[in-house]
């Protein structure tokens, strides 16, 4: 698969993800070619920490996955599970849920 460059401006939304009691702004920008979520930008752990790194790289490697064709729900499916099967283990696999949630209309 190759990577699908995307448009200089293209529009986005900004969301509330709220993940085991810490909430995050997490901003999902569109791709009108396609039709559906191509980035992932997440912002709420405190700026310079690990938490705040981890968040950025798990978002470009989202960002160049849904670039690079896989399917949103493909991405969200692969993800973790807690012992319920259905609640996300971690942070990321909740990011992958919710852009695998998102319909563009």
């Amino acid at each position: 698969m190759t990577r699908e460059r995307l448009p200089d401006r293209r529009p986005a939304v900004t969301v509330k993800l709220v993940f085991d009691g810490t909430s995050y702004a997490t901003t999902l920008g569109i791709d009108l070619r396609n039709m559906r979520v191509a980035e992932v930008f997440t912002h709420g752990a405190r700026i310079g920490s690990g938490m705040d790194r981890i968040l950025d790289d798990a978002c470009v490697a989202l960002s160049l996955l849904l670039q690079h064709g896989v399917e949103p729900t493909a991405l969200a499916s692969s993800m973790g599970r807690l012992g319920d099967g259905k609640a996300p283990a971690s942070i990321i696999g909740a990011l992958a849920d919710l852009i695998a949630q998102e319909v563009v209309q």
